[in-house]
């Protein structure tokens, strides 16, 4: 996790790049990360500007009373979000800035027409320049908004204008495997772990893609690593009981998807996944039982119903596989049920 003093040292940073991106607007993006390093005179520089600013605000109060109520609302609505508090791996995030934008508008409010006293000149210049701020902001927001087209387009912009961002690597990998673009896929999960070494999900992604090549062990060893750093987190159990099973270590598959339900008993999937491994050794009643429990947590599990149906129609009870086949069909799988029909088992 990031420690307490570089989030101090970040903080500053923050709020001085808050400020920045009110007035100037430019490299948004979906994740900040905090920075793995941070020059001092950075550090400095912001805290002294802050304080310059806020101690000209406090000796101007009584000629220009809304600056310092709009500088001090900007900085106690941004004080608990420019990282010192632990709210996730990010050092800041735009969204953040809504509410303590308020007081940088109400210092604009007030103070454009104080500098432009000549009634008749306010009229015929602020008219304009607002149309024309609107303009270009709007020509700003419907560039923003084509980066979040789609996740290969905004995680690839960010990565564009942030450095060493895990989590937009992280973020490209998932969208990618997505598509089919595995070994794009795996080379961004790569990443990730490279810049982050202690992130679980970088490597678990990194398994899940390692699967969709069958390479099985490689994605073994990245779930055991995933485990290690994050070992009450019940989907690492389930991603390494399936490529054990895969692998056709049925019983060492049925261990993992054990601890997953253990962690999450309420884990449909473990459950669905489990069954199928009972029924490859041949215990079909456990493997319809595992069946029932995803069903009952899941009514809608289209795979679960399948499965089910297969277990059924191989013990030759019919009616009630094929009943299992048509809803599963209902739901959007019909694999059992077309291959049912084809032997003439379901009508």
């Amino acid at each position: 996790g990031v420690t307490l003093g570089v989030r101090l040292a970040n903080a500053p940073i923050a709020f001085v790049t808050y400020l920045e991106k009110t007035f100037w607007p430019h490299d948004l993006a979906v994740f900040y990360p905090f920075p793995s390093q941070i020059p001092m005179w950075q550090i400095l520089g912001a805290s002294l500007l802050t304080m310059i600013i806020s101690i000209a605000v406090i000796v101007m109060v009584k000629r220009l009373p809304y600056i310092f109520v709009g500088w001090f609302w900007y900085v106690m609505t941004i004080a608990p979000v420019i990282g010192i508090i632990k709210v996730g791996n990010h050092a800041m995030a735009d969204r953040y800035h809504y509410i303590p934008s308020i007081g940088l508008a109400v210092i604009l409010a007030w103070g454009i027409p104080e500098l432009i006293r000549n009634e008749e000149r306010r009229k015929k210049t602020l008219f304009p320049a607002g149309l024309v701020l609107l303009v270009i902001l709007s020509i700003l927001s419907w560039k923003q908004c084509g980066y979040w087209e789609n996740s290969i387009s905004l995680f690839n912009h960010t990565l564009q204008i942030t450095k060493n961002n895990f989590i937009a690597h992280d973020g490209l990998g998932i969208a990618l495997l997505e598509e089919g673009k595995t070994e794009k896929a795996i080379n961004h999960f790569s990443e990730v772990i490279r810049i982050n070494p202690n992130y679980a999900n970088g490597y678990n992604n990194r398994g899940i893609s390692y699967c969709s090549f069958v390479n099985y062990q490689h994605a073994i060893k990245d779930f055991n690593k995933a485990i290690q750093l994050k070992p009450g987190y019940a989907p690492f159990f389930y991603h390494r009981g399936s490529a054990y099973d895969k692998q056709g270590q049925y019983q060492t598959a049925i261990n993992d998807y054990n601890e997953a339900i253990r962690l999450k008993p309420d884990y449909a999937d473990a459950y669905n996944n489990r069954g199928g491994t009972y029924f490859r050794i041949g215990q079909y009643q456990t493997a319809i039982n595992d069946y029932n429990e995803a069903i009952r947590l899941k009514p809608d599990y289209a795979d679960a119903y399948n499965n089910r149906a297969f277990v059924y129609l191989e013990q030759g009870a019919k009616e009630v596989g094929c009943s299992d086949a048509r809803k599963a069909c209902g739901l959007g799988n019909c694999r059992i049920l077309k291959g049912a029909q084809v032997r003439g088992l379901c009508h």
